[in-house]
């Protein structure tokens, strides 16, 4: 997520819109109106908004929340959205205070500009600068999940066409006929089913998320990565991506730069002097 940061001296006009994640916010003076593709929109007042905050759902990358007296969101919205800088200028212009995500009140960051009273123009705000990144990474299967799927498919083909016949015909009329069949059955259904059983053991079934929020790495939002774990990176020049090793030699993720945040973790590792 990019820093809650606005150019300083950003005009915000009167009227303007901003996409939201209901979706489309419109802004006309001190009245706000959001409206979705499939429900009714609803109307507040800026005066209505107690609070601008970051959270993150689960499953979902860190957003930013604006809230009311009671608690209650008023609507939700991340940096990259469309307006999303122009419409945090236009909160704090009406004196809409932001929070961190444990409760303490951000101060406006100060620009480099001279005000008339030689002081600093207060520019905008960073949250990001207060509490660090927070966003969101799918990452790559460490584990060639697909080929394993495939493999095993393909053997298990191989086993009832080819297999079937050719067992039938020099077991006829044998004791151990069924038997045969019956084991060769087994193993069809075995090579269809293992390379999946093996993926969810090992945690590759479904692509894993990592979390960044501030200098702590969560893994599916449960497990955390420690830095001082991090050996370094490897590029894996095969599918073009970079492998997070562990000081054990063991992968601990695998990511991509072309993918939504890919950039950003890249640039978070470096700041932690985490390189290749």
């Amino acid at each position: 997520m990019r820093g809650l940061y606005t150019p300083p001296g950003q005009t915000v006009p009167y009227a303007f819109q901003a996409q939201v994640m209901e979706g489309v916010l419109h802004v006309q003076g001190e009245t706000l109106r959001v409206e979705p593709s499939l429900r009714r929109g609803w109307t507040f007042s800026v005066q209505d908004a107690a609070g601008l905050t970051a959270h993150q759902r689960k499953g979902r990358s860190f957003e930013n929340v604006l809230f009311d007296a009671q608690g209650k969101p008023l609507c939700r919205f991340s940096m990259t959205q469309a307006g999303a800088e122009v419409f945090v200028q236009y909160l704090r212009n009406h004196g809409v205070p932001f929070y961190s995500p444990d409760g303490r009140p951000l101060e406006p960051a100060a620009s480099e500009e001279d005000g008339e009273d030689g002081g600093k123009k207060i520019g905008g705000t960073d949250l990001e600068k207060a509490f660090g990144p927070r966003f969101t990474l799918q990452l790559r299967r460490t584990d060639p999940i697909g080929v394993w799927i495939g493999c095993g498919i393909a053997l298990g083909l191989l086993m009832f066409f080819p297999g079937f016949p050719l067992v039938a015909y020099f077991t006829y009329g044998k004791p151990y006929e069924d038997l045969a069949l019956n084991l060769l059955m087994v193993l069809t259904v075995v090579f269809n089913i293992a390379p999946w059983v093996l993926a969810a053991v090992r945690g590759q079934l479904f692509p894993q998320r990592l979390s960044v929020e501030g200098d702590r790495l969560w893994l599916n939002g449960w497990k955390e990565l420690r830095l001082e774990e991090v050996e370094g990176l490897r590029w894996h020049a095969a599918d073009e991506c970079y492998l997070l090793m562990g000081k054990n030699g063991k992968t601990l993720a695998k990511f991509s730069t072309r993918d939504a945040f890919g950039p950003q973790f890249m640039n978070f590792l470096t700041d932690h002097n985490i390189r290749i």
